[in-house]
């Protein structure tokens, strides 16, 4: 099922990188800005823009992973979501939430991908939901992993 939301959808290098890998943008609504949102402000590049419904900022790279027996780990190649901010007006609406990790699907199998984990899942409202999105949650609950 394809979430439609009507608003702008922007999607952009985000201007930083996580151990020299580049990180991607999805920016939901207007640009603006990183120092001005409300959720997970950003001081640390001024230049840098988010979207004013919210964000979600992903890179490839290799990760371990639980296997699927859910007994060790194995090092593969996943789309790491590493922070989704929506601004506190638009939360409590699924949809844009779904937007982001249905996005994430469709980038992983656009780069050729076939796992996805939520990185360091600090909120704890969303580790209560991303069962609902087909996310297994491990270490913790602080990771969550999703196989296509």
């Amino acid at each position: 099922m394809t979430i439609e939301l009507n608003v702008e959808k922007i999607e952009f290098e985000a201007g930083y990188s996580v151990h020299e890998l580049p990180v991607y943008r999805i920016a939901l609504g207007e640009l603006i800005p990183t120092n001005t949102r409300k959720t997970i402000t950003d001081w640390s590049n001024p230049n840098s823009q988010t979207g004013s419904v919210g964000f979600m900022d992903v890179v490839c790279q290799s990760r371990a992973i639980p296997f699927e027996s859910g007994i060790g780990y194995e090092t593969k190649d996943v789309l790491a979501i590493l922070v989704v901010g929506i601004e506190p007006e638009f939360r409590g609406r699924s949809r844009y939430l779904g937007y982001f990790f249905e996005r994430a699907e469709s980038l992983a199998r656009e780069w050729g991908l076939d796992t996805i984990i939520a990185d360091w899942i600090g909120n704890i409202k969303l580790r209560k939901v991303i069962g609902r999105f087909g996310y297994e949650l491990y270490y913790e609950g602080e990771f969550g992993v999703k196989r296509l």
